[in-house]
């Protein structure tokens, strides 16, 4: 699947424009800037890159938490180094004046991208149909969102990131309960465990018991 970029701009020729030169790396959608409500269209869409033409617009996507972490480049006919300073200054990833070079807007916004996916990618763990968020320490099995307690979630997250591993009840504890793990009985996993295969039946085909040892986590 394409990385998707959202391109917000007045001039439909630019839109055009835009469309035209990088929709063959990338998916494209493009509205005028405010006809319609922009964080709930990148909510919607998911956008690796937005390219704007208004600084009203930059600054109301930088200031809401649902939209900030996505990268921005500003294209305007505002072109003085003062314009410059006050795009960047909103929180845009980079400012492009107008006009501007086809193959470097094309090197940016290949790099932005690639960048933004990158780090990305780093804060997941991705098992087959389960997906686990670091950052946000949710997980999801077939896209559907797991409600687990915070101890659950750690421990899934242990047995994900080792997939594969037979990681013994020992090693679980001193990972999850740290300092506490003298007061954890095999037990006490035993019963997250058993929790989890509760919530989301299906773990029961991943979540494997190794007799003896511990558990392990089967793609």
């Amino acid at each position: 699947m394409k990385p998707t970029i959202l391109i917000f701009d007045d001039d439909t020729h630019s839109r055009t424009f835009l469309t035209a030169l990088l929709e063959t790396e990338f998916s494209i959608i493009s509205f005028p800037c405010f006809e319609h409500e922009p964080i709930s269209l990148i909510k919607e869409h998911q956008p690796a890159l937005i390219l704007i033409d208004s600084f009203v617009l930059c600054k109301k996507i930088k200031a809401d938490p649902a939209s900030a972490g996505i990268p921005v480049f500003v294209l305007s006919s505002r072109n003085t180094s003062s314009d410059i300073a006050e795009g960047l200054a909103l929180g845009a990833e980079d400012f492009i004046p107008k006009p501007f070079d086809h193959k470097e807007l094309q090197l940016r916004v290949r790099a932005q991208i690639k960048k933004f996916l990158a780090g990305k990618q780093s804060h997941f763990i991705r098992v087959g149909s389960l997906e686990i968020d670091t950052n946000d320490r949710t997980a999801k099995f077939n896209n559907e969102t797991m409600n687990l307690t915070i101890t659950e979630y750690d421990i899934l997250r242990l047995l994900a990131s080792r997939k594969g591993e037979v990681i013994s009840r020992e090693d679980i504890m001193k990972s999850i309960w740290k300092d506490s793990a003298t007061e954890i009985t095999d037990r006490t996993i035993d019963v997250h465990i058993r929790s989890l295969r509760k919530k989301v039946p299906e773990l029961s085909d991943h979540i494997k018991s190794v007799y003896g040892v511990g558990y392990q986590y089967q793609e």
